[in-house]
């Protein structure tokens, strides 16, 4: 007997494919990501042509005793703009998918003839939530692969083994972060007669924890105000540091908190120092990186549970489920 929910996830996958809004969102996407890594692979290139030049000059008047340092270089910190593409615009496209799954449906009372046929409220959800899965999971992996043929063609750079172990982990964690965004959105679609509206809550909801708290929550840190950090510029030791901050605990308090509020920074304080962005986890192993942003990584994964934890809930109350537009 067919597996419901295979059959489902078949279905929301070629339909998404199908899809010209999803076409056109994740073509966007992928478009700036792709312009971006192949700039920072371009100027990486002429940084190296340049060092190679000197050095060659250096050598040929007998100086080489005084070589040019070469430039510090990690490629991961190239996907600093392909990180806030998909913070950004995909978490758009996961809440266009979400919407798309449910309201295709629940606008022509679809949904009801779908639960008079052998298939429970769990398989359509599941069978949805999976056909996502599968969709963010091939653009995901189309991507990396995307980056490392770029960083490593143009820019003339091999990843090492825990490079490549790095760059797979923030792509693991960007899956969860989308398919928070398509979860929270489908959930928000199914609770809302008005499908309009839904659409409407759930960008405006987007907006609020993806593009405003996170950006307040930057202003208000001080060591954001100088380029390359407050602190670093003052030389401030990572002791002197947590002394001032001491003195200004209720404020630390206040702004961390409406962080903490957005799953965009966790995901964004994950990312950035398992990729290096973040400039004192240049270097670092991975385990350590791990042990210090753990409670980033528990708060992604629980936003991640809730928000598949929310369209179980409101798809299998009756009521909700049986509404139409």
């Amino acid at each position: 007997m067919t597996n419901p929910t295979l059959v489902i996830a078949k279905k929301e996958y070629r339909d998404s494919l199908r899809s010209a809004l999803f076409i056109a969102l994740a073509s966007f996407m992928v478009l700036l990501a792709a312009v971006s890594i192949l700039v920072a692979s371009f100027n990486f290139q002429t940084e190296v042509t340049q060092y190679h030049a000197a050095l060659s000059q250096l050598t040929a008047a007998e100086r080489a005793g005084a070589v040019i340092p070469a430039p510090s270089y990690y490629p991961l910190l190239m996907l600093r703009g392909t990180i806030e593409y998909l913070e950004i615009i995909g978490a758009v496209l996961a809440i266009v998918l979400g919407y798309l799954a449910v309201a295709k449906e629940k606008g022509t009372n679809a949904s009801r003839l779908l639960l008079s046929r052998p298939v429970s409220r769990s398989a359509l959800v599941s069978g949805k939530i999976l056909g996502a899965s599968l969709l963010m999971l091939t653009l995901l992996v189309f991507l990396e692969g995307g980056i490392v043929l770029a960083i490593t063609g143009i820019g003339q750079v091999a990843f090492s083994p825990a490079e490549l172990l790095k760059l797979t982990l923030s792509f693991a964690y960007t899956y969860f972060y989308l398919l928070f965004f398509f979860c929270f959105s489908a959930a928000l679609t199914l609770f809302f007669k008005d499908l309009p509206r839904a659409l409407l809550f759930s960008f405006a909801i987007w907006l609020v924890f993806v593009l405003i708290i996170p950006q307040i929550g930057d202003t208000m840190d001080p060591d954001n105000q100088v380029p390359g950090g407050f602190f670093a510029s003052m030389h401030v030791t990572q002791s002197q540091q947590s002394a001032v901050i001491a003195q200004f605990k209720g404020y630390e308090n206040f702004r961390n908190a409406l962080e903490v509020s957005s799953i965009e920074k966790h995901y964004e304080r994950l990312v950035f120092a398992t990729l290096g962005i973040k400039g004192m986890y240049n270097d670092k192993p991975l385990g350590y990186i791990m042990i210090d942003k753990w409670q980033d990584l528990a708060l992604l994964l629980i936003f991640y549970a809730a928000g598949i934890g929310a369209v179980f809930l409101f798809a299998t109350n009756k009521r909700i489920m049986n509404s139409s537009p």
